[in-house]
């Protein structure tokens, strides 16, 4: 019954895969400005312990918090050491609120990053040790995969847009779809119809559950192209439009995007082969202090997922 979580960053397509592909770009500020302009409290941030394992719960009560203002996020006002700490701090949150939530996190998959770039190194101390990474030419089509301690994985492939872990027999594939893959159905099909190949080619069997942000044109699109290309019926693991991430406190949003309008970041899984016992989104902010309070800030513009399933 593993548990797996996906989070996209939004890095641009440099070729360089350090922190500055992914600090401050236009749909986190985007993302945070939005998110800024409605006030109020309505952020949880739990209580976490630098040089802990990330994956060890800590005890205590969330806070409740509101955004910083707008503008916290614009080019120049973070340098690459201040992002990256945001980063690593949301990674731990991202830890404790799935212990919470589903009792743990077997594997922690960032898309548009690149784990074996250096300046990323301090990520296997708060997201969890690198199990894998794939380093596309873009920073935008990178993966980085951390695993929790102890647990086992097997790495099936991957390619552009996407990469396949087997853990305790399931087969997920994370995906980041490529835009001018995204917007047609037939294309989008071949894309989930090559992966399921490779898989079943290689031994491992169907497509279990696909993660990720798949930039999807409309709800129930990712479900039905992933039935399509495996021949088996897939399932949205949040079937609803109303979505209010785990670390919000009343407050709800109509899609995972900078706008909050678009569900692009979803998890279909075979209804022939697993189950979801449980599900979860997972806001773009991570708690930030200033001189005189603490907030939350985005740090990107696509909400996290984590899910429980069983085969």
């Amino acid at each position: 019954m593993p548990i797996f979580a996906y989070q996209s960053l939004n890095s641009n397509s440099s070729t360089e895969h350090g922190i500055s592909a992914s600090n401050s770009q236009h749909f986190t500020r985007m993302t945070h400005n939005h998110l800024a302009s409605s006030g109020g409290r309505w952020a949880l941030g739990m209580p976490t312990a630098e040089g802990a394992s990330p994956d060890v719960p800590v005890q205590g009560p969330a806070e409740l918090l509101s955004t910083a203002s707008q503008g916290y996020m614009n080019k120049g006002q973070n340098d690459n050491a201040g992002f990256l700490s945001m980063i690593e701090g949301k990674a731990r949150q991202t830890h404790q609120h799935l212990i919470r939530a589903l009792g743990g996190c077997d594997l922690l998959v960032y898309g548009e990053l690149d784990g074996s770039h250096s300046q990323w190194s301090s990520m296997q101390q708060n997201a969890g040790q690198l199990f894998s990474a794939s380093s596309a030419s873009k920073s935008c089509n990178c993966f980085s995969v951390h695993k929790s301690n102890g647990s086992m994985h097997k790495l099936l492939g991957e390619g552009t847009g996407w990469i396949a872990i087997k853990s305790n027999n399931v087969n997920a594939v994370f995906v980041h779809v490529p835009n001018a893959i995204a917007k047609s159905e037939s294309d989008t099909v071949n894309f989930y119809r090559a992966i399921n190949n490779h898989l079943m080619h290689s031994g491992a069997g169907q497509i279990d559950i696909i993660m990720g942000d798949t930039n999807q044109p409309r709800d129930g699109f990712t479900q039905g192209a992933a039935s399509k290309a495996v021949g088996q019926v897939f399932a949205d693991a949040h079937p609803g439009t109303t979505i209010q991430p785990y670390d919000s406190y009343q407050r709800s949003f109509g899609g995972t995007n900078s706008t909050g309008t678009s569900k692009y970041d979803v998890a279909v899984y075979n209804t022939g082969t697993v189950r979801v016992g449980n599900m979860i989104y997972l806001s773009q902010c991570t708690p930030v202090s200033d001189q005189s309070s603490r907030h939350v800030a985005a740090v990107t513009d696509h909400m996290g997922i984590g899910v429980e399933v069983t085969k």
